[in-house]
């Protein structure tokens, strides 16, 4: 008999344990947090393929495969019209949404990959596509053929892409091709970039609008427009619940240890005939008795219950809408923004890439009590388009419309200024007289100490002609938006800097606008539109070389949207980092090439406070267009309530301590100051503060060489020098302090400065983060081209408690 100690017990077998819908939605709901933040990687790539060959070459290899790009398109574009002569339009649509378009909560597939295998634009070919055929309500489920579906509306896309390689013999320099190009960018982004900002700031801005012309648009279209687009957001986010709902129920049946009990569940969940018990064994047996065969069978089947998550009855959305607005009306209200199949038999299907009439039309009549869409991950993007089509319904409607779009931006942006620089001093609307005798008007002031950001504001929109690249269009529309507010901004700038007194400026209301603009000494031009003019709008070197301006970049303010701007003050928490990154995202226009929209650089921003180097204007060109996903985690987060951690400038502890302490006492300088330490990367500081503690310890120890000591550090770039000294001193010295401060300040290497900071700290006290500060300031400290006096600021002290 053998010995029982050595033989192996055997473990039990732990029961699987099965979770009810209830019980997985906890489950789920636990995982769907806000995703974790993200870092992007940099990477330097190079040119692949020969490289010796001479510009006309390289365009005949371009026009080469544009050319056979644009032979080939026609026929793989109308693959997609033939997928809806095989399957019903709203099966497909539907089943094209649930499974390509929705991701699980947290992943990113375009800041993991790259790029999105199935971009928001292709579900709005296909659903104009499916409008192009009267419903064919055939049954086959569609699942076979996936792979080639995608793959087809992949060929698709690249070819689109492709096509426009096929440059015109027009263009034979270097010189003429970036106008091209630039063409080709803007309609690259209008077939391809949807959601001008984040989904909350869209919705807020939409609905703003709405409300401000609430009773002029009730008068016209008898609805309140307030009231319908809150309607069809609650769609947007009923669609999200059902299909969170739907996947909750395949993940119940799939859940199950036996057949019996998945098909109780696929019951129960759908509403489906009650199968016996003799025809659940037949189908145990037709399936190998394999419970994955089976649970696959059950996930095909419950595909047919999709156009059900898309669909929407007037009854329901009436009461989307609190009862305000009556079925039967809302029936009337859809009908003018919905389709038939079959609407667009006629419709030139090539326009659809270009000119989707979807967009102005989204919604699909699929019976006379319902209605159907699947462009529900873009429909709060063509929300602000749907209320703007019905007011250009009316001609007095329109023109309310667009006076309220300008009332509301400037309003906008004089409570984010003064929210972004409580401290400053804000004037809106001052006139005054230019050199010509003619009367202009600035929208806003904006005076921090010496600094001046002198603010334009721009309501107007981008036409769909400039969209698709129309050249004059396109010209007129950069010059509205950008050309326009930044020779406002400047010549106001010219104005005050060659009127340096007490100024009081008329404004259409009130009393006039009284400040003193002797003390202004730096000053930054700033645009803000309400359209998002995307990567084109962002870079101005590009403009200027597609010959689109003909303005020189110091003619050129820097344009930012309106929730763009939002987002970078709510980032950038301190008052200085907002001056510093406007002032060096100005700079930049003419020093750095990329490729990249406001957030991308602001994200970069975070980085290294856009300090490159030595060699800043000769550092490569840098993509950056998908930057902006490292500020995800904490925007969309913030907005839904989350706990989420705040993106913040790359900074030590001790230089983080200074720019706060600065801030937060504001004496003489101060924000001259925190501009010259935000010049510093991250390297530098680390650097720096290392050598800074190494000299005070030996100080403090006595094995000091002089009873004064000071380590300097200095920026490299040649056009942006600063120059900072940490200086160490005993408490038995300190009548000598200032005297040394003063040596330090004109020491030979802070020769060709712009900036000098002298940070004193008083080595046997416990002053933190510094005991005092001395600077001398140019006034040129932004190189800025029209004030060539040198200012000296006298040194403060600055006690620590």
């Amino acid at each position: 008999m053998p010995n029982s100690r050595n033989r192996k017990k055997k473990k039990p077998v732990k029961k699987k344990k099965e979770l009810s819908i209830d019980q997985i939605r906890k489950v789920m709901d636990k995982n769907s947090v806000a995703p974790a933040p993200i870092k992007l990687k940099y990477f330097q790539a190079e040119f692949e393929g020969p490289t010796d060959l001479s510009f006309e070459e390289r365009l005949a290899a371009l026009r080469k495969i544009g050319k056979d790009a644009n032979e080939a398109f026609p026929a793989e574009y109308q693959k997609l019209k033939n997928w809806f002569e095989k399957y019903d339009q709203p099966k497909l649509l539907a089943f094209s949404f649930y499974y390509f378009i929705t991701s699980l909560a947290g992943y990113d597939e375009e800041a993991v990959t790259g790029s999105l295998e199935f971009p928001p634009y292709y579900q709005e070919l296909l659903q104009a596509f499916s409008l192009t055929l009267p419903r064919s309500y055939k049954p086959e489920p569609f699942s076979e053929e996936v792979r080639r579906f995608k793959d087809d509306l992949k060929t698709v896309g690249e070819l689109n892409k492709l096509k426009h390689f096929n440059l015109p013999e027009t263009i034979k320099t270097p010189e003429e091709l970036p106008v091209h190009l630039l063409r080709t960018e803007m309609m690259m982004q209008t077939t391809a970039v949807r959601n001008w900002s984040y989904e909350h700031k869209m919705r807020a801005v939409t609905l703003d609008l709405a409300s401000r012309i609430s009773k002029d648009f009730k008068a016209i279209h008898e609805f309140d427009a307030v009231i319908f687009l809150q309607i069809i957001y609650k769609m947007t986010d009923e669609v999200q619940e059902r299909i969170n709902e739907h996947r909750l129920k395949t993940v119940e049946f799939l859940c199950q240890k036996d057949y019996n009990r998945m098909i109780d569940a696929y019951e129960a969940a759908f509403p489906v005939e009650k199968i016996s018990p003799e025809n659940r064994r037949k189908l145990w047996e037709m399936f190998r008795k394999d419970k994955k065969q089976l649970g696959a069978m059950f996930l095909m089947h419950s595909d047919y219950f999709l156009e059900n998550l898309f669909t929407f009855d007037f009854e329901t959305l009436e009461g989307y809408g609190d009862n305000q607005i009556t079925a039967e009306n809302l029936k009337e209200i859809f009908g003018k923004i919905t389709l038939n199949f079959g609407a667009l038999a006629d419709h030139d299907i090539e326009h659809f890439i270009l000119g989707n009439p979807v967009h102005e039309k989204p919604f699909i009549w699929i019976e006379d009590n319902a209605i159907f869409s699947s462009l529900w991950g873009v429909m709060t993007h063509l929300s602000l388009g749907l209320l703007e089509g019905f007011c250009a319904k009316d001609e007095k409607l329109r023109v309310k419309y667009n006076e309220v779009r300008a009332d509301y931006l400037e309003a906008e942006i004089v409570n984010l200024f003064k929210e972004a620089f409580p401290m400053a001093s804000i004037y809106k609307g001052s006139k005054w007289k230019g050199k010509d005798n003619r009367e202009y008007e600035n929208d806003l002031l904006v005076i921090i100490d010496k600094f001046a950001l002198v603010v334009e504001a721009k309501a107007g929109q981008v036409s769909p002609p400039a969209k698709r690249g129309a050249p004059d269009r396109l010209s007129k529309t950069f010059k509205e938006l950008i050309e326009d507010p930044s020779e406002q901004a400047l010549r106001f700038i010219e104005f005050l800097q060659e009127n340096p007194k007490e100024l009081s400026l008329k404004v259409k209301k009130g009393p006039n606008n009284r400040f003193n603009a002797e003390p202004l000494t730096y000053f930054i031009p700033l645009g803000v539109t309400l359209s998002h003019l995307g990567m084109a709008g962002s870079n101005l070197k590009q403009l200027i070389k597609a010959g689109v301006t003909t303005k020189a970049i110091e003619e050129l303010a820097t344009s930012v949207s309106l929730t763009d701007l939002q987002i970078v003050f709510d980032i950038l928490t301190l008052a200085s980092e907002k001056i510093h990154y406007l002032q060096r995202r100005r700079e930049l226009e003419a020093s750095i090439e990329y490729v990249g929209d406001e957030l991308d650089l602001l994200a970069w921003y975070l980085d290294n406070g856009f300090n490159f180097g030595p060699d800043e204007e000769n550092i490569g060109f840098f993509k950056m267009d998908l930057k902006a996903k490292e500020l995800d985690h904490y925007i969309i987060g913030n907005a839904k309530g989350e706990k989420v951690a705040k993106p913040e400038l790359q900074k030590t502890k001790w230089w983080r301590d200074m720019l706060n302490r600065l801030e937060e006492r504001q004496k003489q300088t101060w924000l001259e100051t925190s501009y010259v330490l935000l010049n510093v990367p991250l390297d530098g500081q680390e650097t720096f503060e290392e050598l800074v503690n190494d000299m005070k310890n030996k100080m403090r120890k006595g094995s000091a060489e002089f009873p004064h000591n000071w380590i300097f550090l200095q920026t490299f770039e040649e056009n942006r020098k600063f120059t900072i000294a940490g200086y160490g001193y005993h408490d038995r010295l300190k009548d000598e302090r200032n005297g040394v401060m003063g040596d330090i300040l004109y020491n030979e290497n802070m020769k060709d400065a712009k900036g000098k900071l002298v940070i004193g700290m008083n080595i046997d006290k416990t002053h933190y983060p510094y005991s005092v500060l001395g600077s001398w300031l140019s006034s040129d400290l932004f190189d800025n081209r029209y004030l060539k006096m040198l200012r000296k600021n006298e040194s403060s002290e600055d006690e620590a408690q």
